[in-house]
């Protein structure tokens, strides 16, 4: 496959000599000192070609993007491109030997990847570039990084990461402030947080909690992070409710008394929706006192349970999209389907509908997240996701982006002994929930029983999620 490096000196010094006698004494020929490798390619995988990165200081040659997973049963067997004014050797396996590199025999590179498939770190791939003139060289180190998991698989690990956390079951509501998630219950007179810098995030001994004074009720239909306060409303009140820590309350007098629910900020405004008179209206406020309005709201539009999700389009403008539930006495028939409204600044809100097949099915209590460049739709069955580009067209995902479900794996113990662990999961197993995103991408989804068919024996189930590609350190 490739000749000693003995050989290769010899005859490199061999064509020296008979080009020197052939140009005679007084055309000494210069040799060039450049050593320096000017380019480096492998071949493509999956029919892509992946760049790689020459740091010409350190010697280090590495592709940014990861090779996507399973590469290693590729690069096992592949041929390497490099460009340079002299030639090549390589070093052996055992690092005892040089031989000249073939760019037409393939090569194993396995061993170099970051993390094998075993866990342990690999090695890298050395070799050396010789100038023309055989006095420079310089060494160059290959290290070929491969995805180790699925980019586009939603991990929630191998189990919730926290339980028994809320000592009670029934409705939930929560919301991330000041680096703490807080959790409201309907049947709870106590608010329970944890912070988003903790260590130990989310494992039961790691939840605090406090006694809520100052609201007429726990029921919490609507809270929102709006300059730098908490503002809520509870069920069967008109009146607005402010908190600088999530635990003490006063009532925000400036609302008014007509406030029926608060949907979310957008730009500098909050968004919701006030009765006036006999109607219900959408309207803006940038000071809770000073109120916008922007229309009468359809009785299609979801009052209760209001899941929002806050992003900017590809224009960079800031949109808001709102699910929910709509109130009984409005229901009709040809409620089939769960609609998300759409509304951005200088725009009216409205009903992303569809005539196609391809809508999101009426879902009980459901919530819209937009994630990883793409929206999603879930229910309380958590069943599946629905995910959608634009918040019209919604496929149910099949695939990868899933909640996790019950399952048993085989493991190895220390002594090599095969054992069967039980991997615990809550697709289709109904519960009352509260969901939030943090700034890290983590999906965080509080359970709690509620003595539904299905739902979960025990109450207060912390789950935390991810998707694979929005952990790695290079995207």
């Amino acid at each position: 496959m490739r000749i000693k490096f003995l050989s290769v000196i010899v005859s490199f010094l061999l064509v020296s000599f008979a080009m020197s006698s052939c140009l005679g004494d007084d055309e000494p020929i210069e040799y060039s000192p450049n050593a320096l490798l000017q380019a480096f390619a492998l071949d493509t995988i999956h029919g892509v070609k992946y760049p790689f990165t020459i740091d010409q200081l350190s010697g280090r040659i590495y592709n940014q993007d990861s090779l996507p997973v399973g590469s290693d049963t590729i690069i096992d067997k592949i041929l390497i491109s490099i460009t340079t004014t002299g030639f090549v050797t390589v070093r052996n396996a055992a690092n005892t030997e040089d031989s000249i590199f073939n760019s037409e025999d393939s090569v194993n590179l396995v061993n170099t990847m970051e993390i094998l498939p075993d866990g342990t770190p690999g090695k890298p791939f050395k070799f050396k570039i010789y100038a023309p003139d055989m006095m420079h060289t310089k060494e160059y180190s290959l290290s070929v990084r491969v995805h180790q998991q699925q980019p586009d698989s939603l991990n929630w690990g191998k189990g919730p990461i926290g339980t028994n956390f809320i000592p009670f079951t029934g409705k939930l509501k929560s919301i991330i402030f000041n680096n703490q998630i807080l959790v409201y219950g309907a049947n709870s007179t106590d608010v329970y947080y944890t912070s988003l810098s903790n260590g130990n995030i989310g494992t039961s001994e790691r939840w605090s909690s406090n006694p809520i004074n100052g609201l007429p009720s726990t029921d919490i239909t609507s809270i929102v992070n709006f300059n730098n306060a908490l503002y809520a409303t509870v069920t069967g009140n008109p009146k607005v409710y402010r908190s600088n820590d999530g635990i003490s309350w006063e009532e925000a007098s400036e609302f008014g008394n007509n406030t029926v629910v608060l949907i979310a900020p957008i730009g500098d405004v909050l968004t919701g929706i006030k009765t006036f008179g006999n109607e219900d209206k959408f309207c803006t406020t940038a000071d809770g006192i000073i109120w916008i309005e922007e229309g009468v709201v359809p009785q299609d539009f979801p009052r209760n349970n209001i899941s929002v999700a806050s992003f900017k389009n590809i224009t960079g403008v800031p949109n808001i999209m709102v699910v929910g539930n709509i109130p009984e006495e409005n229901k009709t028939a040809n409620d089939t389907a769960t609609v998300a409204w759409g509304y951005m600044i200088g725009q009216e809100w409205g009903p992303l509908t569809t005539n196609s097949s391809y809508t999101c099915p009426l879902l009980e209590d459901p919530s819209i997240l937009h994630y990883g460049g793409a929206l999603y739709i879930f229910g309380k069955d958590f069943k599946t996701f629905y995910r959608s580009d634009a918040g019209i067209v919604w496929k149910e995902v099949t695939s990868m982006f899933m909640f996790p479900q019950d399952q048993l794996i085989q493991v190895t113990d220390k002594e090599d002994n095969m054992q069967t662990e039980q991997i615990q999961g809550f697709r289709d197993k109904p519960a009352d929930y509260s969901m939030v995103v943090d700034e890290n991408n983590f999906i965080w989804i509080m359970r709690s029983g509620d003595g539904s068919p299905g739902a979960i024996a025990t109450p207060g189930e912390v789950w935390r999620g991810k998707l694979n590609r929005l952990g790695f350190k290079r995207q």
